[in-house]
């Protein structure tokens, strides 16, 4: 009989959801995924955090969270275990999307969810690849240019109402995140009743910050792309997580915003962590 026939752990008002069954290889690679993720975050938040502590380096994004890696002892080593992570990731997002491990369904609603599932999987192969291609040195460690790719778009007409939409969905995005944080469903995705009162304690206030914050950035980076799009200039445009956080830093009181924000991103990353080890799989026996 399936895990998820008997009765459901209920903490606070938690539920444990039920979860369709799926292979025990895709438990292995959501939880080495999800911990891989929670790396990469925690190396963006603890970047912008040192920033703001005047402790020296610079804010970035994802990719220079991976050059960062790359650059301590063992460091080829690292990214090669981060890059099996992070394909990994890839491969139980579009798992989540073609499988429906979440019981999303095929309604409108559940369709859109798990097209998001695949889009995340695809950032997270590029992510992958590159830090992959680092661990075999095939790619140098600079960061390079801005390679967004949104300036081109601005040279006509079609290709500023595409940049405006996808600065939109990024803002949609953005919220989406923020309201998930605030009501903190993703605690139903927790085995609740192996976890002590302080790890769902933990796993319930990281979730809750980190997905907020999360959302911010997601609403910075979209606005900037919105209005980048209306003006017609790439001037200050923000491409990324990265161009986030600077763009965050530049404001009144942007070390403070930004210490807030690289918390955040951190709790963020100890959320991954805790669903690396405590999220539910219903695995079939």
């Amino acid at each position: 009989m399936s895990a998820d026939a008997t009765s459901r752990f209920s903490w606070h008002g938690f539920q444990e959801a039920r979860l369709p069954q799926v292979p025990s290889w895709v438990e292995t690679l959501g939880r080495a995924g999800h911990i891989a993720k929670g790396v990469v975050y925690f190396i963006v938040g603890f970047l912008a955090f040192r920033v703001t502590i005047g402790a020296g380096g610079e804010v970035g994004g994802s990719r220079n969270a991976i050059r960062e890696i790359g650059e301590q002892p063992y460091g080829k080593f690292l990214l090669g275990l981060v890059a099996i992570g992070l394909l990994g990731y890839t491969a139980w997002r579009w798992v989540q999307a073609i499988k429906d491990t979440e019981g999303a369904g095929t309604e409108a609603k559940g369709l859109v969810k798990r097209t998001g599932y695949a889009i995340s999987g695809l950032a997270y192969l590029v992510l992958g690849c590159y830090a992959g291609s680092l661990a075999l040195g095939f790619v140098g460690g600079s960061s390079g240019g801005n390679s967004s790719g949104a300036s081109f778009l601005l040279d006509s007409t079609p290709g500023r109402i595409i940049l405006g939409v996808a600065g939109a969905v990024t803002i949609g995005v953005g919220i989406y995140f923020m309201v998930k944080g605030y009501y903190a469903k993703f605690m139903t995705k927790y085995q609740l009743a192996e976890m002590g009162d302080t790890f769902r304690t933990t796993a319930l206030h990281a979730g809750r910050i980190g997905l907020i914050t999360r959302g911010i950035a997601f609403a910075i980076i979209g606005f900037f792309l919105a209005q980048s799009a209306w003006q017609g200039t790439a001037n200050g445009e923000i491409a990324g997580m990265g161009d986030a956080l600077s763009a965050i830093a530049g404001q009144i009181y942007g070390r403070i915003l930004l210490g807030i924000v690289g918390f955040g991103l951190m709790a963020y990353a100890v959320h991954m962590f805790l669903l690396g080890c405590y999220r539910r799989f219903n695995v079939a026996s």
